[in-house]
């Protein structure tokens, strides 16, 4: 086993990292789990009849709470100083797990997005396609293509002894084996930000722009209110996904160039990380400002008990809905 270089000993002893990323974990698993729980009851017991979009909606909750679930092993590992104590299999199962529910996440949202423009833009298109079973399959095929993505790390070990600090790693040090050169590693880690970011970006930006031009090209009087909701709501989403994701985009671009350079932008890479787990917190939300019945039956349940807090706020909403569902657009025969 060869001597590490002093640049990698460094970032394993960050401090600031291994103070930072627990207390952000923490903070994102103590929100997301409670706010996704609801979320999924809800979606799988008061959503009749079901529509695409809460198909995806059910998807996206089970792949954020699967997602923080794994979060309290990333707590523990930062804070005994990126030392893993549960074994290299389970290290397997963890990274996997961690990086194919990310990845399923973002792919989830873009096929949300999808659905929004086929309903709005070709809505007689979407009538054809049975969406029901169409957002089903591809929710399938969404989380096939990210374990196919990730199997190549099921074969691998990725726990790494670090004998001059006497620690053991959990995929911060890759072995040779995996990644003969640096081309291999800039090939199979470029292809997961060129297919499970940049492109969805893409897509999120063209389909909200034609979606966003439809909505300003029909008659003013035409669902007035619903055009301004839906523009805000687009508007939220793309927002959300700029904040969470796009620093993660460019990081892990700039360290991609980095390792050709013999430099590296790990520290930032992590951090990055952290801050597009906050997508988990923020997912719930979208639910309830994207979907009238969905907010209303959370104001039935929970009003009950704290109508002073919750009242004001969600009435606010309930005049004006935000349409999520192709059907709402479909136009009148």
């Amino acid at each position: 086993m060869g001597k590490l270089p002093n640049s990698t000993i460094e970032m394993l002893k960050n401090q600031m990292l291994q103070t930072t990323l627990p207390a952000l974990y923490l903070f994102i698993f103590t929100i997301s789990i409670p706010l996704n729980s609801i979320s999924l009851w809800f979606l799988c017991r008061h959503s009749r009849p079901w529509t695409p979009t809460i198909v995806f909606s059910i998807n996206l909750t089970i792949t954020d709470l699967l997602y923080s679930m794994l979060l309290p092993f990333q707590v523990v590992y930062h804070l005994r100083g990126n030392d893993w104590p549960f074994g290299q299999v389970l290290c397997r199962i963890i990274t996997v797990l961690f990086y194919a529910n990310m990845h399923c996440s973002v792919l989830t949202m873009t096929s949300i997005c999808i659905e929004r423009y086929l309903g709005i833009v070709h809505p007689l298109t979407h009538r054809t396609m049975r969406p029901i079973r169409t957002a089903l399959l591809t929710c399938i095929i969404i989380w096939i293509f990210v374990l196919l993505l990730h199997f190549p790390l099921m074969k691998t070990e990725l726990t790494f002894q670090v004998e001059e600090l006497q620690i053991t790693t959990c995929f911060d040090i890759l072995p040779k084996a995996m990644f003969p050169s640096r081309n291999h590693f800039i090939a199979y880690f470029g292809s997961q930000v060129l297919l499970c970011f940049l492109l969805p970006l893409l897509i999120m930006a063209f389909c909200y722009t034609l979606v966003i031009r439809t909505l300003l090209n029909s008659p003013p009087t035409q669902l007035r209110e619903i055009k301004k909701q839906t523009m805000y709501l687009i508007i939220v989403l793309l927002i959300v996904f700029v904040v969470c994701y796009v620093p993660n985009i460019v990081i892990s671009i700039i360290h991609f160039v980095y390792t050709t350079q013999n430099k590296t932008a790990y520290v930032e890479y992590k951090l990055s990380l952290a801050l597009n787990s906050l997508n988990c917190c923020f997912d719930p939300l979208v639910y309830f400002f994207g979907s009238k019945e969905f907010r209303q039956k959370i104001q039935k349940k929970l009003c009950k008990c704290m109508p002073d807090i919750f009242s004001e706020m969600v009435n606010t909403f309930s005049e004006q809905d935000v349409p999520i569902t192709s059907r709402e657009h479909a136009p009148n025969n």
